[in-house]
């Protein structure tokens, strides 16, 4: 059942709060003040989560139309001034940090050089349409199942990015293939624009995919996924690997690699990151992933050991080191919380860029045990940094947090905070 309801605030998280039937109701999507249809998906004894489904005919000063029907999915304040924007993410960082026991005041919100066309990389689910054609699609916030057309693409990817997505869907409608195509990732090389598009399939079937063959993409592949992170290659053309100059080095990647999606504002972080490396020094990337951040450190470090647990995320790291020279940077496949206590025990400094849940304890342990002169900590996750910092707190002083805008129109922020060796 769906109906409206006023929210207040902003929480940190970035969600909308309400009170809804002396509940807590958090939403993705609204601003403080308007009010919006709601369809609740979870209900617990004080708090409850809902989906969207309609905002009030009026909505906040600060909201202007949106560019695409589908925002809801990819970037709920799509059509918000960017200004504001980027206030509510300062207000977040600023109720976080400024929590009794740490109070420090937010640095700088730093804004994304572009707010639309940001993304180099769009995952588009396929879905058949009422004729039985598959057009482009992305999932209804709030379900598995639920999908919603995006026909010309998404404003967040580029121009060519949305040309060759919808080029190979021509493509792949010609050779039928509704009942095994499940899904469709283009990406882009912000350096040199080279445009790859990967369809995954739901089974090894033969096709004349020579069919999707175009020219706004200069690598195509298809391909089957076997587990969560491996995927069986089933057919390709052209060049589908892909690489990013950035901090210095140029890091090349293959198409099914993690790598930053907003580039440019990723690169404004890695600037400050920079900033605390100095010369001589031996450094610690925990949570290393492909080395976008230890590799750059290693042309300024002594040393530069970089920890990850993808095997294939190691590899790439200690390949684009030899092609770059940097023979004093060397990547280990590891969980970062059950490294060898050496590794961490004559490090300066300690970079961790951690996921979503944060430090593992076992890593907050072993950083109180090594007692590293610095901690460098770029989060996704503002919430899980601050309890972190707050349990090294009795070791490290932390500098104020400085926030960066990597997906505009998203309630997501990245955050940075130096912590220093209390002596």
């Amino acid at each position: 059942m769906a109906q409206f309801v006023k929210f207040d605030k902003i929480v940190p998280e970035g969600k909308a709060l309400a009170h809804w039937h002396d509940k807590a109701l958090f939403a993705v999507g609204p601003l403080p003040g308007e009010s919006a249809m709601v369809r609740i998906t979870r209900e617990k004894r004080d708090w409850a989560e809902g989906v969207v489904r309609q905002f009030a005919a009026v909505a906040s000063p600060h909201r202007g139309p949106a560019h695409e029907d589908h925002y809801l999915s990819c970037s709920p304040w799509q059509g918000v001034d960017y200004q504001y924007q980027l206030e509510l993410k300062r207000g977040m960082l600023a109720e976080l940090f400024g929590r009794p026991g740490l109070e420090l005041p937010v640095a700088e919100m730093l804004p994304s050089p572009r707010q639309f066309g940001y993304r180099n990389k769009l995952e588009f689910s396929l879905k058949p349409d009422e004729r039985g054609r598959l057009e482009l699609a992305f999932h209804e916030r709030g379900s598995f199942r639920s999908l919603i057309a995006a026909t010309q693409g998404c404003v967040l990817g580029s121009e060519a990015m949305n040309a060759a997505a919808r080029a190979v869907l021509e493509r792949l409608n010609e050779l039928d293939v509704a009942d095994i195509a499940d899904t469709l990732t283009v990406r882009q090389s912000h350096t040199h624009g080279h445009v790859i598009v990967v369809v995954m399939v739901r089974e090894s079937a033969a096709r004349n995919w020579d069919r999707l063959v175009v020219s706004q993409a200069a690598g195509v592949a298809v391909a089957r996924k076997v587990r969560h992170d491996t995927y069986e290659t089933l057919w390709t053309h052209g060049n589908i690997e892909l690489a990013e100059t950035f901090g210095g080095v140029e890091l090349a990647y293959p198409w099914d690699s993690f790598f930053q999606v907003n580039l440019p504002g990723f690169e404004l972080a890695l600037e400050r990151i920079l900033t605390h490396i100095q010369p001589g020094t031996k450094v610690v990337d925990l949570y290393g992933g492909a080395g976008t951040i230890g590799l750059p450190a290693a042309r300024i470090a002594r040393e530069v050991a970089g920890v990850e647990i993808v095997a294939s995320s190691v590899a790439l790291a200690n390949r684009n080191a030899l092609s770059n020279q940097l023979a004093n940077y060397q990547a280990l496949a590891a969980l970062s919380e059950k490294i060898d206590p050496t590794l961490l025990a004559d490090a300066d400094a300690v970079i961790v860029d951690p996921p979503r849940a944060g430090l593992h304890k076992h890593v907050i342990r072993l950083l109180l045990e090594a007692r590293p002169r610095q901690i460098i900590y770029l989060s996704c996750n503002p919430v899980t940094q601050v309890r972190d910092i707050m349990l090294l707190a009795n070791s490290y002083t932390p500098g104020a947090p400085t926030g960066f805008d990597f997906y505009p129109g998203t309630l997501h922020l990245e955050s940075l905070a130096v912590l220093t060796l209390t002596q």
